[in-house]
């Protein structure tokens, strides 16, 4: 064969080829996730957002208006169109929406219809104080209307010794500028794109509401919450927004927290298509008390709603000092921290668990 003919022949197959790579490349972008990867907001055509106001959990009854201008300003500056507030409140008042930390998919959907938004932000406040060591603890979650799907789920909290660097350098004494620091710290991973995560080896998981045994009034929510936000981070879970737990336990009228009898377990597992029920109890969450650190006990147990039965269970204990290493490094001052630290175990060990 003479080189004009060799030459000939190559540019022929070439094409083929290149389309055949092409190919290939992009079927293993999409097994390995790069189809899904979080993006930003266009500034030619952001998205509009509505930003419920979060439900304070905090002892302090001015956090919300600390709080929420912050976030807000926040997240204009990453290209977000956010709904004006007489917008949002005049919704809120015509669907008589008064818990605003949760949303379900029905009223997710009228948003999108009345409101023309493409997603909601809602969460909690979990802790706000502006003692001589400032604290503050936020759990969010964004949601798209159009389904009520979790898209974006994180949860932050500090206090202003956290910062201390030699010398007691870099402390933060007032709670404005803590606040500053947590609201930045918790949009770190902000998008409106959700994680890719294989559809075949996830689990749909609804979270029923946590059982408070401590003395602290609502840590059974707090770790309701923190609990959905640790599923949504786990690539073997996708969790279910809250306000549709919410709805089906307002139906089914369930009163009980920390138990589900077999006739519930079986209506929820049909109304939202779930794997999986999350139960459990925070049996402790004490804060800081003289020289001893704070501490929390929690207890889960998931139950494989296909079959009706207890799949996994595990208790956990924990308080601020277990993980000092030396001097101070390693401590934990927030109970909020210590808490959202035994979920992350929990939820690390419940990933371990054998589905049938």
């Amino acid at each position: 064969m003479n080189t004009r003919n060799s030459i000939n022949q190559i540019n022929k197959v070439n094409p083929i080829n290149f389309l055949f790579f092409a190919l290939c490349f992009l079927l293993f972008a999409i097994s390995s996730g790069y189809a899904a990867q979080p993006s930003t907001p266009n500034p030619s055509n952001p998205p509009l957002v509505a930003i419920f106001p979060f439900e304070n959990l905090s002892e302090d009854k001015n956090a919300l208006a600390s709080i929420m201008p912050v976030l807000r300003s926040r997240l204009e500056t990453k290209g977000l169109e956010i709904l004006s507030e007489d917008a949002l409140n005049r919704f809120l008042l015509k669907e008589r929406i008064r818990s605003t930390g949760y949303i379900s998919s029905d009223m997710a959907r009228k948003s999108k219809e009345n409101l023309n938004v493409s997603a909601i932000l809602v969460g909690s406040i979990n802790s706000f104080s502006s003692k001589e060591n400032p604290e503050v603890g936020l759990s969010a979650r964004l949601i798209n209307s159009s389904d009520g799907a979790i898209l974006w789920a994180n949860h932050i909290s500090a206090t202003g010794e956290d910062f201390t660097k030699i010398l007691r350098l870099g402390r933060i004494g007032t709670v404005e500028r803590l606040t500053s620091k947590v609201v930045d710290k918790l949009l770190e991973s902000f998008s409106i794109t959700p994680p890719y995560k294989e559809t075949e080896s996830t689990y749909r998981i609804a979270v029923m509401p946590f059982q408070n045994k401590s003395k602290i009034r609502d840590a059974g929510m707090i770790a309701t919450y923190m609990f959905t936000v640790e599923l949504f981070k786990n690539k073997r879970f996708v969790p279910v927004e809250y306000g549709e737990v919410r709805r089906l336990v307002v139906d089914l009228r369930v009163r009980g927290k920390g138990e589900l009898d077999l006739r519930n377990t079986e209506a929820i597992s049909k109304s939202l298509g779930v794997d999986g029920i999350i139960v459990g109890t925070v049996e402790l969450y004490k804060g800081k008390e003289g020289s001893f650190p704070p501490e929390t006990v929690i207890s889960a147990r998931l139950i494989d709603a296909r079959k009706n039965r207890i799949l996994w269970y595990d208790s956990c204990q924990l308080n601020g000092d277990d993980g000092i290493i030396i001097f101070d490094f390693g401590k934990i001052r927030s109970l909020e921290s210590v808490a959202y630290k035994v979920i992350s175990k929990l939820v690390k060990e419940m990933g371990k668990a054998k589905w049938q």
